[in-house]
């Protein structure tokens, strides 16, 4: 067989056909408005016609921590659809790759957003339907996307565990708040240079992670680089394919509402209003809004927020 019949028959058996068409695509830095900074996302803006596949094929490419896929909304009252891929798998939710998504569409001035001002919008996920404000304005875009409240369960009797996989000693564990799971195990911890100097057995932790069905691994601490912050923390997801990911707004949200029920942050009024910190151990500073709401003193709603910048705006040919 020739090379070309190889190629041929690879594409075939794969559900791919010979004929290439361009697919217009953005690479976008979230939670940041410092290029090269904050979390970096592909957005495919129409990705309507493209296979799980192909999908796949895409965000491999990229070699991201997501790439996000906007479609066709195929739910009742949502908007669009939004998928988001690492490069080995599917994930049912991710933060920093759809503040990206509304960043970029907001900048082609795609569903409506041609004109400045504020836009609310109904999103269909595999996590449900979860709201997104964008308000345009003269000087940058914000993004507010909702996320589901985290209901979580203490889990103290994986510290023995823990101290193997991130290479901690028992007193470096802040004791004064629990550890706990909620799709991703919080591992509060004492000091910050403990966070700066902390070196996981990666190999180790993905074995625990999947042996548990844990997405990933959150470890944090209440002392921050920022006066204005109320916690740093850091998110590893080896399982996914991502050792450490720079900025993670889906950890963050439920990381503020963990904060706010062991006390570690006061409301305003029915609202809380957080600022976490992320990315700066690896050169990629980000800055996390979370804003919780707050009725009979329980969190009734999360959001997480902030800006983006595209640092790549181009095509790509996929098969």
């Amino acid at each position: 067989m020739c090379a070309a019949e190889l190629v041929q028959t690879v594409r075939r058996k794969s559900g791919l056909t010979m004929d290439g068409k361009k697919l217009s695509i953005k690479q976008v830095d979230a939670f940041t408005e410092t290029p090269l900074t904050g979390n970096p996302a592909g957005v495919v803006m129409n990705a309507a016609g493209l296979t799980d596949e192909q999908m796949q094929m895409i965000a491999r490419e990229m070699s991201l921590s997501e790439t996000a896929f906007v479609l066709p909304a195929s739910t009742s009252g949502a908007d669009m659809r939004i998928r988001w891929f690492t490069p080995q798998v599917e994930v049912p939710l991710c933060g920093h790759a759809t503040i990206a998504s509304f960043h970029a569409l907001a900048e082609d001035g795609l569903y409506r957003m041609k004109n400045l001002g504020t836009y609310d919008f109904n999103v269909d996920t595999q996590s449900g339907v979860l709201p997104v404000r964008v308000e345009k304005g003269l000087h940058g875009t914000d993004v507010l996307f909702g996320l589901p409240v985290p209901e979580f369960v203490r889990a103290g009797q994986y510290k023995l565990d823990l101290m193997r996989i991130l290479n901690v000693a028992v007193e470096d564990f802040e004791n004064r708040m629990p550890i706990v799971v909620a799709e991703n195990l919080y591992v509060p911890i004492r000091r910050l240079h403990t966070i700066f100097s902390m070196k996981p057995n990666f190999f180790a932790m993905s074995q625990f992670l999947a042996n548990r069905k844990l997405g990933g691994l959150c470890v944090f601490t209440v002392e921050t680089v920022d006066k204005k912050s109320s916690v740093h923390s850091r998110f590893f997801a080896p399982t996914a394919g991502i050792n450490e990911d720079p900025v993670t707004g889906s950890a963050n949200g439920p990381l503020g509402v963990y904060l706010f029920e062991n006390g570690a942050v006061e409301p305003e009024g029915d609202t809380v209003r957080i600022i976490g910190e992320q990315g700066d151990v690896i050169g990629r500073k980000g800055r996390v809004i979370i804003l919780l709401k707050v009725h009979d003193k329980k969190v009734s709603s999360v959001k997480i927020g902030g800006r983006a910048v595209t640092i790549l705006d181009g095509e790509m040919v996929v098969a």
